[in-house]
């Protein structure tokens, strides 16, 4: 009898020992969230036991391999030290920051070693090794806070980490309202920071052309300038109570006593942004929208509009005339230039929201439907986007629209890109016609709108295998937002806006794991870091 009751005994402080042991664990794993800090959250982390020190002591070692990566772990390092660390080949006395290559690894991913004896960040590809060096700097920006000190300490962990989607996109509009190449830069940033890897501008709409194209100057003297539209006055009228809608100066000018909004990036400039972009390892998606969304263009030649003028139908403006040759061959002039500025992979032509009932009146039309066996206006439509892809295609291209198209005759392979949320079977359209998907759904991927705490939890809780079938998430190359800049006219605007949508975004792109809860802790210092840089976030209710 006392045997068995000393056991039951025992059996209860054991009990209630480990239950205060699981207690401890819990939080134990909470503040070790916080102390890496890395958003987008890795596929594994975990900690051991120890710490290392940093100090002016420590090196990254030049590997000859991975420079870009090498480089920005340096200058990581050198954001919180008081003392100058180098990149050296000789390690002698030195803690080591060493950069290796794994082949065994996927080509984005990365492995990160931390022990008492130094850093190995292990990677494939340049890339691998460069978000390899964006996880560590947040880290080190978890525990200095962006303070300089001669020495800190970081936890010994293991991480790997690899994305699930190859496609992590980030789109800006910059028709409606512009931003400077600099900007744009500073954006390229914030995008790599977050392993963002996808850069679409929307380069053209009605509102304004903003890419030179020698062969048609027009494009931009004319086009690329505009009176005051509605939008603009939207914003102006907000502007008497929010200074965030007043629009921005450098883009407006006088001309004969009218007061006009526009501007436009020289191909040099362009050129600075697709390098930049490239040297964080983004590639930069260029979009012509035709053949509607294409005003811009028609005012400043309008003999490519079916009507020989711009207008507006029930909803959208009147498209080019895809009948006319002439008018094929300008598209076809505005690409070869494109194509010339861009090294990307993708291009993407637009297609979206295009009112044919000018085709519909015009014997040109009438007459080319006749000699091409067509017999519905989106044939026509059809038609063209076959001819600007296949014509793209010869120029070893891949080409993206929107999923409109696959209301009509679709070669599969088009990439489509999803957006209209409310056509729920179109993306299982899209998968059955064989083609590759891109999901940016109107909500909650476009980022225009109002930014709640509610917005922010909604798009970070988007899960395409909760919304769509298995047959569809296979063909899902990877996700975007959208930032369509009818009302944000400024970078405080875009900041408010922006941030911190993208570190939720980033996480749901990556799509190696989420968890809420930890990504609010981890939050905070994003949040200070961006603070420090002065951007203009919009900060979380739930926040400290």
């Amino acid at each position: 009898m006392i045997y068995l009751y000393s056991n039951r005994i025992f059996a209860i402080i054991l009990m209630l020992l480990l239950a205060g042991c699981t207690k401890g664990f819990k939080s134990q794993n909470q503040d070790e969230v916080k102390t890496h800090g890395i958003i987008p959250l890795p596929l594994s982390a975990d900690f051991l036991p120890g710490n290392l020190t940093i100090d002016s002591s420590t090196i990254v070692i030049n590997s000859g391999n991975f420079a870009t990566a090498e480089k920005a772990a340096d200058n990581a390092l050198n954001m919180a030290l008081s003392n100058r660390v180098a990149i050296d080949t000789d390690t002698t006395g030195k803690t080591k920051i060493r950069f290796v290559t794994d082949n065994s690894l996927q080509d984005e991913g990365y492995e990160i070693h931390i022990s008492d004896a130094g850093v190995t960040l292990a990677a494939k590809t340049p890339a691998g090794a460069f978000y390899a060096s964006q996880s560590l700097s947040q880290m080190i920006w978890e525990i200095t806070g962006g303070n300089k000190a001669s020495s800190f300490q970081i936890r010994c962990i293991n991480i790997s980490d690899a994305p699930k989607y190859s496609w992590r996109g980030f789109h800006i509009d910059i028709s409606r309202h512009l931003f400077t190449r600099e900007y744009i830069m500073q954006i390229i940033d914030e995008l790599s920071y977050y392993k963002i890897n996808k850069l679409h501008l929307h380069l053209t709409d009605d509102q304004g052309w903003r890419i030179e194209i020698a062969q048609f100057p027009l494009l931009t003297e004319t086009g690329g300038w505009r009176p005051f539209n509605e939008m603009d006055s939207a914003c102006l009228k907000k502007a008497e109570t929010d200074s965030k809608y007043n629009i921005d100066n450098r883009f407006i000018k006088t001309s004969s006593g009218q007061t006009l909004y526009g501007g436009y990036f020289t191909k040099q400039e362009i050129k600075d942004i697709v390098e930049y972009a490239g040297e964080h390892f983004i590639e930069v998606i260029p979009e012509i929208d035709m053949p509607g969304h294409m005003s811009a263009a028609i005012r400043a030649y309008p003999s490519i509009s079916c009507t020989g003028s711009t207008g507006w139908g029930s909803e959208f403006s009147y498209p080019i005339c895809p009948c006319n040759t002439e008018v094929l061959n300008f598209c076809h002039a505005i690409w070869d230039e494109i194509v010339e500025l861009f090294p990307s992979q993708f291009v993407h032509i637009g297609c979206d929201e295009v009112d044919k009932r000018t085709w519909e009146t015009s014997p040109e039309c009438q007459n080319f439907m006749l000699q091409n066996n067509l017999h519905s206006l989106s044939e026509i439509q059809s038609y063209f986007v076959s001819d600007i892809q296949h014509y793209l295609e010869s120029k070893g291209k891949k080409v993206i629209v929107w999923d409109d198209v696959i209301d009509g005759k679709a070669d599969n392979n088009l990439v489509m890109m999803y957006w209209r949320d409310w056509i729920t079977d179109s993306p299982s359209r899209c998968a059955a016609n064989g083609n590759s998907i891109i999901l940016a759904p109107w909500s909650p991927f476009y980022i225009s709108g109002e930014h709640t705490d509610k917005t922010l939890k909604d798009l970070y809780d988007y899960d395409p295998g909760a919304v769509l079938s298995s047959q569809v998430t296979a063909k899902v190359i990877g996700l975007q937002s959208c930032l369509w800049t009818e009302e944000i006219p400024s970078e405080a605007m875009f900041e408010y806006l922006v941030y911190p949508r993208m570190q939720a975004l980033s996480e749901v792109e990556w799509g190696a794991g989420r968890d809420w809860i930890t990504f609010k802790i981890r939050l905070g210092s994003h949040l200070k870091y961006m603070a420090s840089k002065k951007i203009g976030f919009r900060k979380p209710t739930w926040a400290e």
